[in-house]
């Protein structure tokens, strides 16, 4: 019997496994090997040590797409706490939650691509925002959301948000099915209103949920923008809207440096490492003390 539930166990296990081996610890293990070769074009490629890493360290462009990249991330909170607003409130069963339920989902089903041609329309200086903002008088607010260095990458953040928060409310839903509804009736009664239910209550009970939602949103900001990217700015005006994951792109397929772009690869991947492994750890060890 105990050796039958062992055969039972591998076979769920080894296919897991031996797929993320496959397709991820065996690139992950070819692209640091491909960064330390010097390759230009399609010469034949040879050792370089870690001269791609100097490089990659001593070039403007990879210092301002990791800025670029801290920029972004700032608005972390925001990525974290609207969905969980919102997932309350539909949670309470507000006016027109199921319309809104599916409402703010259908964002995330739409493909990356198509909402960046979406938007490259809609935020084009003679698109349709900026014809609403001169009509109802806010025409100083009409700018070229596209073509500012300063509101290109905060546009190109709004639409990452806007096409991925649905996820986020979906995710904080499941979580709040197992919060005991006597829990939220006891706080009703006791007086709490919205935000001291969401501070105290939920908050509090959601904390493995919300790290787990803070990792997934990590990658979002990080290594999940691309399509936008590609699709609204094509990293401009300039390299303001350039994030590491666009510049490994650009460095690769268009100036045919591929040990160069590895290198970048490997230093996005160990930058995104190092925060997940952050939250996740903070998250179990809430969970645990929990």
């Amino acid at each position: 019997m105990k050796r039958r539930e062992l055969w039972l166990a591998l076979a769920f296990i080894v296919p897991g496994i031996a797929l993320a081996v496959l397709f991820k610890l065996v690139p992950l293990i070819r692209g640091f090997h491909l960064s330390l070769l010097e390759t230009q074009g399609f010469e034949e490629p040879s050792f370089a040590g870690l001269e791609n890493y100097r490089t990659m360290l001593d070039d403007p462009v990879f210092i301002g797409s990791f800025r670029n990249a801290a920029v972004a991330f700032a608005t972390l909170p925001i990525w974290v706490l609207l969905p969980l607003v919102l997932a309350v409130l539909i949670f309470q069963r507000s006016p027109g939650w199921k319309f809104f339920r599916a409402t703010f989902f259908l964002p995330y089903m739409i493909a990356p691509i198509v909402v960046g041609i979406m938007f490259r329309q809609i935020l084009a200086p003679d698109g349709p925002l900026n014809a609403l903002l001169r009509a109802i008088g806010l025409a100083p607010l009409a700018i070229a959301w596209l073509n500012g260095p300063n509101s290109a990458l905060l546009s190109l953040t709004a639409v990452a948000l806007w096409s991925f928060f649905g996820l986020g409310v979906l995710t904080y839903l499941s979580g709040l099915a197992t919060i005991s509804e006597d829990i939220i009736e006891a706080a009703r009664l006791d007086g709490a209103g919205f935000w001291s239910l969401l501070l105290r209550i939920v908050m509090p009970l959601l904390k493995p949920v919300i790290g787990y939602w803070t990792v997934l949103c990590t990658s979002g900001i990080l290594i999940w923008m691309f399509p936008l990217i590609y699709a609204l700015t094509k990293g401009g005006p300039g390299n303001a809207t350039t994030l590491p994951e666009y510049l490994v792109f650009t460095t690769t397929f268009q100036f045919m440096n591929r040990g160069l772009g590895a290198a970048i690869g490997m230093a996005l991947f160990v930058f995104v490492a190092i925060v997940s492994a952050f939250v996740v750890r903070r998250m179990y060890a809430e969970g645990k003390a929990s």
